[in-house]
């Protein structure tokens, strides 16, 4: 009887040993496809933000960085769950996603001040993440005496998705006055998901920048980023004001009508 027992929990501890290898085998894997999806969301990312707009090398590579983009949010939710020294990346995950799948799929409803009604997965999209972000705003306000630090992410990335959201909406059921919303949109949260993915590489791999503490790392980047992008806007902004019509040649794609 009394080597019934020990057979049973010799192979019970084995089992807790296999189970336990095979979890850091996986965890390990998912790691490294981590690391490639996030490299290459900032290559592919750099690559279109550089790229002359409507050339097929800057839509192949914005296609690219949409799907890395998804997997890198995907995974970086993942490692939050596992290591939750990095939970604070799962609302910047999340909001990052939102803006830049918000902004590949503008180029899918380009006529909405023309009367082209929104896909379900529009509406999947910005209601999911209008709910999404009331949530975060919840935890920042039950977390701020906890963790001061977390709640100013949730706060600060909350609001961007509230922002977004309300404008979603207001396009989806009121006609854009401005025809071009579409660029405007897609310029703006393409470029606002390359400085996310930025800003979670520069805080994954913040020992490179020990003079720099946490905070900066994640302010740095949209510090320096979000002036060049209401440059950019307000160049094209200036432009169309001069002419009647936008000459950039923009292929649609099918990959959200199949």
């Amino acid at each position: 009887m009394h080597t019934s027992i020990q057979i049973e929990k010799y192979f019970f501890l084995t089992d807790i040993q296999f189970l336990l290898k095979s979890t850091m085998t996986i965890l390990e894997f998912l790691k490294f496809i981590h690391i490639f999806a996030g490299s290459l969301t900032l290559l592919s990312g750099f690559i279109a933000i550089t790229s002359k707009k409507g050339r097929t090398i800057h839509r192949l590579s914005g296609k690219v960085f949409f799907w890395a983009m998804t997997l890198t949010t995907v995974l970086a939710v993942n490692a939050s769950i596992f290591k939750p020294k990095f939970y604070f990346f799962i609302p910047i995950a999340i909001i990052s996603f939102y803006q830049v799948a918000s902004g590949y799929r503008i180029l899918f409803i380009k006529t909405l001040h023309k009367g082209q009604s929104p896909q379900i997965v529009d509406w999947v999209l910005t209601l999911g993440m209008l709910v999404t972000s009331f949530v975060f705003v919840f935890l920042g306000i039950m977390n701020l005496e906890k963790d001061i630090f977390y709640s100013i992410v949730l706060f600060s990335f909350s609001t961007i998705g509230l922002y977004c959201c309300i404008i979603d909406l207001y396009n989806y059921i009121q006609k854009p006055k401005n025809k071009f919303y579409w660029l405007f949109i897609h310029i703006f949260r393409m470029s606002h998901g390359f400085i996310a993915g930025l800003t979670a590489f520069l805080v994954t791999n913040s020992k490179l920048f020990p003079f720099l503490p946490q905070v900066l790392l994640l302010i740095i980047p949209i510090a320096i980023g979000q002036p060049i992008i209401s440059l950019v806007i307000w160049n094209y902004n200036r432009k169309l004001k001069k002419t009647k019509h936008l000459e950039i040649p923009v292929k649609l794609d099918s990959t959200f009508d199949k």
